[in-house]
């Protein structure tokens, strides 16, 4: 089928006009599910994590043999729209405005996932004009435990695949090919609270927690190693908490922290010497430690430029004008969950964005911008798929 590019939108409105904040994705699946439910040489299997949080999985068989399979993959799940009564517009209106879409999502990922829907509903027909198939799959729960990419991964979807496009906002088209990891961590101290005119009496879980930083941070000092292209590991401690009132000795307190990694500092190692610091810590002291590791994800390593990668910078320059630069990334993404998976290809992360406003108030989308967004990811598959 042919969309106009009025159906293109009205595919991104209907997408951002779901409330998935952190949750509730299932509307979100079962609607592009039903985009594609005509078809005959369509398969749709869906993958839950919980009630009402559904990941889909949709593969387009082509008329033609051949092993290659493209996925497209984005995730339904937006962090909170927070304060309504702050945004411009309704956060799940998905209102138009001078040519910019504004919701929840728009920007992180709602256009990159209505962009990979749009380009593969156009190119599905009951006997698809491509060869081998074209994987089009939305995930749960990537603000919060990338749940749906690890199940997916898990379920065998990706044993087939040859070549994947993630499609997280980057900077004109920009393709993201490698990032660090992430460890974030949480440190509670228990003590005996007491007076605070008698502190010897009570066992202070705040200075308990100060003995964890300075052993902590005399560790990460010790991780000299550098990656060409990543740069250095980094820590950054996010949360103190302890104490209820000025003159009591605090028998409670709570350490967090955010660690990016790189592939020269293993994220298993990493753990696995924090735990050894605290079981030390536990001997010498008082105040009793445990480490409780809330989110780790792998880095992904960097990935050579391959022909598909070639190939995206084409059709990039072909649209836009951009080149398609390589670029790290600082953050994490669904792609390190994708790599555990048994197949090893080529993950190229990249999708529309107009500014730097994910997760923010007043998110939005230039329509123009997501409408280059779906012919290049159209132009990639009829190249590739061939």
């Amino acid at each position: 089928m042919s969309l106009t590019d009025r159906d293109k939108i009205e595919i991104f409105q209907k997408i951002v006009q779901f409330n998935s904040e952190n949750a509730n994705e299932a509307a979100i699946a079962k609607y592009i599910g039903s985009l594609f439910a005509k078809f005959p040489n369509v398969t749709t299997r869906y993958i839950s994590a919980d009630t009402g949080r559904d990941s889909v999985v949709i593969t387009i068989k082509g008329k033609n043999p051949s092993n290659k399979v493209l996925a497209f993959s984005g995730h339904e799940d937006t962090v909170s729209a927070g304060d309504r009564s702050a945004w411009q517009y309704d956060p799940f209106a998905a209102k138009i405005h001078e040519g910019v879409l504004y919701g929840r999502g728009a920007d992180d990922m709602k256009g990159g996932l209505s962009a990979l829907v749009s380009a593969a509903l156009d190119l599905t027909t009951d006997g698809s004009d491509f060869a081998g198939s074209l994987k089009l799959i939305g995930t749960v729960g990537e603000e919060t435990s990338e749940i749906g990419a690890k199940q997916v991964t898990e379920s065998g979807s990706l044993n087939d695949v040859s070549a994947l496009i993630l499609g997280e906002p980057r900077k004109d088209f920009q393709i993201g090919y490698t990032n660090k990891g992430v460890i974030d961590y949480q440190v509670y101290a228990t003590g005996r609270s007491a007076h605070s005119s008698v502190p010897e009496k009570g066992v202070n879980a705040i200075n308990g927690l100060r003995k964890v930083m300075d052993a902590f941070d005399a560790y990460f000092a010790s991780l000299t190693q550098k990656n060409s292209i990543l740069g250095s590991f980094t820590n950054a401690f996010t949360i103190l908490q302890g104490g209820k009132q000025l003159n009591q000795i605090p028998d409670q307190a709570v350490l967090g922290g955010n660690m990016r990694t790189i592939p020269e500092t293993p994220n298993d190692e990493i753990i696995a010497k924090l735990n050894e610091i605290i079981d030390d810590l536990n001997e010498k002291q008082a105040v009793q430690l445990s480490l409780k590791v809330v989110f780790p994800e792998l880095p992904l390593p960097v990935q050579p430029v391959t022909e598909f990668t070639k190939l995206a910078q084409a059709k990039i320059k072909e649209v836009t004008g951009k080149s398609g630069d390589l670029v790290a990334g600082t953050g994490t993404n669904e792609a390190s969950e994708f790599i555990k998976g048994s197949a090893k290809f080529p993950i190229l992360i990249f999708g529309p964005e107009s500014d730097e406003c994910a997760h923010a108030v007043n998110e939005h989308l230039a329509v123009n911008i997501y409408l280059q967004a779906v012919e290049i990811y159209t132009r990639i598959a009829k190249s590739y798929l061939v």
